[in-house]
């Protein structure tokens, strides 16, 4: 081995060390309690000047040893040396001290193992440029270890990480649950993987029936110069484009494909009586025909300020809509849009939990079930320790279907609420590099 004798490198070693074990401690203990009493723009000096001084010193050392270093040569070289185990110590100083608290293993705490363990970084930086492949084949090879081991470290979750981001998001584990259900779809703004959720639609979009309701919302403007058939069109109406035709009886029918129906006057005000597509033209104009001022039984006698219409349609109920002044008319067998389609789970605490409240059906149907029934939607409940899990869907949901959910559903496991729930705010620069490396 072309190099000096193993006293110059054992000192090259030892030197490079002491900047994190001696000078870095000393640096943010002595020099920045100057710093501080200096004020904010002292700490920059402190800190550049400290820069500067370790800098120095590197360069220092390696022209006394030199004949142990590739980059010995020249000055620009011994330049290089010192900046590049300054820079190279100072991110392996930061990335160990980083690791060793992630890991909990108390080192920054511990001013001993702080001195003795801090240099590593620095010393393996400068044995990477000693002459000899040996020295800079195990230098590299140890770092890389190490560095390794830290990214591991990192990359891992602290053990008090996650539940504080179940109590950040306001999750209890008790009453988290999951389940899969065959043909449907997770819809929660949560992903727990493998098809699991809270909610679900099916996955054939053509298993979703189409939105079925009536709207009856009054107009007092109409947009200037804007006819359909030589009718006025009301202004913010949901029928100022598409076709038209004029009907036997005067009704203009109106249809743009996204809804259709008809502007009725009356008196001085425009009412539209407007229907989802879903809904029969037969079905629109009978509506239509059957406008009239709305009743206190068809507003459920509550005082409303505006001017209401109602209609009469068969197999549909009306409820009073906002602003615009209005009502909407859903179907009564509640067979229409998503939620006549949708699974929902839902997890309560046993303990005051009236299983049979506000149910037309509540009845034991084995295996510690209960199958529950109300206006618009049915399922299963069980028993599970100290809460109660209901798996509940739409009516058009087949009751065999919801009864495997309810039976398969159970608490969501610890990766499946890592994964679901979004990581905690960054606060610090170790916590910014942990998310990062998490991303790969």
């Amino acid at each position: 081995m072309n190099t000096s004798k193993p006293v110059i490198v054992a000192a090259q070693l030892g030197a490079a060390w002491a900047v994190g074990a001696v000078a870095l401690p000393m640096t943010w203990q002595a020099l920045l309690l100057g710093a501080f009493a200096a004020g904010g723009m002292g700490l920059l000096g402190v800190m550049a000047l400290a820069g500067v001084a370790v800098l120095v010193y590197l360069i220092v050392v390696i022209a006394v040893t030199r004949k142990a270093s590739v980059l010995g040569a020249t000055g620009g070289r011994r330049v290089l040396w010192a900046l590049l185990v300054m820079g190279g110590g100072a991110v392996g100083w930061a990335l160990g001290w980083a690791a060793t608290d992630a890991a909990m293993l108390g080192v920054s705490r511990n001013p001993l193992l702080t001195s003795l363990l801090g240099g590593i970084p620095f010393a393996l930086v400068a044995a990477m440029f000693l002459r000899g492949w040996q020295f800079s084949t195990a230098a590299l090879g140890l770092s890389l270890v190490l560095i390794g081991a830290g990214v591991v470290v990192l990359r891992q979750e602290s053990p008090d990480e996650l539940e504080v981001r179940l109590a950040v998001n306001g999750v209890h584990r008790e009453t988290t649950y999951v389940v899969a259900i065959p043909g449907y779809l997770p819809t929660d703004d949560r992903d727990y993987g493998n098809g699991l959720g809270r909610s679900f639609q099916p996955k054939n979009p053509d298993a979703v029936p189409p939105d079925r309701y009536i709207m009856i919302t009054a107009f007092e403007q109409v947009m200037r110069g804007e006819q359909m058939c030589g009718q006025p069109t009301a202004l913010d109406s949901r029928l100022t484009w598409g076709s038209c035709t004029v009907e036997a009886d005067g009704l203009v029918y109106r249809n743009n494909q996204i809804e259709h129906g008809y502007q009725v006057p009356v008196g001085h005000r425009y009412v539209t009586v407007v229907g989802t597509p879903a809904v029969d033209h037969d079905l629109l104009r009978a509506a239509a025909l059957s406008l009239h001022r709305a009743t206190a039984g068809e507003l459920s006698n509550q005082k409303q300020t505006g001017e209401y219409f109602a209609v009469t349609v068969p197999g549909y109920v009306g409820q009073v809509t906002g602003i615009p002044p209005g009502m909407i008319y859903v179907p009564t067998d509640h067979a229409a849009g998503a939620q006549s389609v949708a699974i929902s789970l839902y997890v309560a605490y046993a303990a005051g939990d009236s299983i049979c409240f506000r149910t037309t059906e509540c009845t034991p149907d084995g295996a510690g079930l209960t199958y529950v029934r109300n206006e618009d939607t049915h399922g299963y409940l069980v028993r599970r320790d100290e809460v109660n899990v209901r798996v509940l869907g739409g009516l058009g949901v087949d009751k065999m279907v919801l009864r495997q959910a309810a039976l398969n559903a159970r608490p969501a496991t610890e990766e499946e609420l890592r994964r679901a729930l979004p990581p905690l705010e960054p606060h610090t620069l170790v916590d910014r590099l942990r998310q990062w490396l998490r991303t790969f």
